[in-house]
Order: C-alpha cells, then sequence, then structure tokens
C-alpha cells in the first residue's frame, strides 16, 4: 500500500504537470537532517519535506494558489 508521503507527492507532481505556480516547486529527493530521504517542495519561500505537508487545497490555475 502507499503511504500517505508518496500520496501527497504524486498528487503534487500531478498538480504541477497540470499548472503553473510560483508558489510552489518540486525541489527533488534528498536526506533530511537525519539522514531519511524525503521528496522536498518549496512553498512560497520555504523549503519542506513532503510530510510537513499535511493538506492541499487545489485551486484552479488561474488563482496560482496551493
Amino acid at each position: 500500500m502507499i503511504s500517505r508521503d508518496e500520496l501527497m507527492h504524486h498528487r503534487l507532481q500531478a498538480w504541477l504537470r497540470e499548472n503553473e505556480s510560483d508558489n510552489l516547486e518540486y525541489l527533488g529527493k534528498k536526506p533530511d537532517i537525519c539522514g531519511v530521504l524525503h521528496h522536498w517542495y518549496r512553498v512560497g519561500q520555504h523549503s519542506v519535506t513532503v510530510d510537513c505537508i499535511e493538506k492541499i487545497d487545489l485551486a484552479d490555475a488561474e488563482s496560482d494558489t496551493i
């Protein structure tokens, strides 16, 4: 079964393929401070791991909101 973090990553990747946003960017898979590999995203001005993203409210591409 797919984990919650992987599901969130796939949802975000699907949204990024269909839309353009200045507020969301995929930064790649890299280790966190403990050495655990995570998918990283830039949300606004913050770099966060996918496990820090609890919920997404996807708006249409014209509003550019995550």
